[in-house]
């Protein structure tokens, strides 16, 4: 019986990084409650230990499987070198955008914990893009970045242009959603 938990878990293990990056946004998340600073060091020292987490999670990850390609969860999803390498990319863009972004918000007084979240929401969605291995995976990840990034167009709730501006991107968004979501359907129904 523990050999086949065992063989489950390491199934399961190029998902390390998507696991590492939605566990520590949660933690994140809670622990930034208890943040009483308008600067939020806490919670953005936690946020750049997250990337840094899902960065050595990754090599890990890339280091375990070697050049090969793994399919996990009845093939929906995807473990290779090219996954990998557009992470580590990912990594890079979210981190500066932390470090590049902070000084800002702080000055506009928009430096919160939801930002952060989002912020590492939106990065789960575009690793679950990144490994996608079909369509629904593939709109799945979409819609948590899509959804993310919304909220972040309307993070300033006190200017109505960043409302109308979120209000804009959602219904375009779902438009776009539905029309993707018709093709896909279609592609489905012609190839079986």
């Amino acid at each position: 019986m523990a050999s086949a938990q065992t063989i489950a878990l390491v199934n399961h293990l190029p998902a390390l990084p998507e696991v590492v990056v939605l566990l520590g946004t949660c933690a994140l998340l809670i622990g930034d409650r208890s943040v009483r600073s308008a600067q939020r060091t806490p919670s953005y020292i936690g946020a750049q230990v997250i990337l840094l987490l899902a960065v050595l999670s990754t090599l890990f990850v890339q280091w375990e499987i070697g050049q090969s390609r793994q399919l996990l969860f009845n093939g929906l999803f995807v473990a290779d070198a090219m996954s990998h390498v557009l992470k580590l990319f990912a990594y890079v863009a979210i981190g500066a955008a932390l470090v590049y972004g902070r000084q800002y918000l702080l000055d506009r007084q928009l430096f919160k914990g939801e930002f952060l979240a989002l912020l590492l929401f939106a990065l789960l969605g575009m690793m679950i893009m990144m490994s996608a291995n079909s369509f629904l995976t593939l709109y799945l990840g979409l819609e948590l970045l899509s959804l993310c990034l919304y909220a972040l167009v309307a993070l300033n709730r006190d200017s109505a242009t960043s409302i109308e501006a979120a209000m804009k991107y959602f219904v375009l968004g779902a438009l776009a959603s539905g029309l993707l979501l018709y093709g896909m359907s279609m592609i489905y129904g012609a190839t079986g």
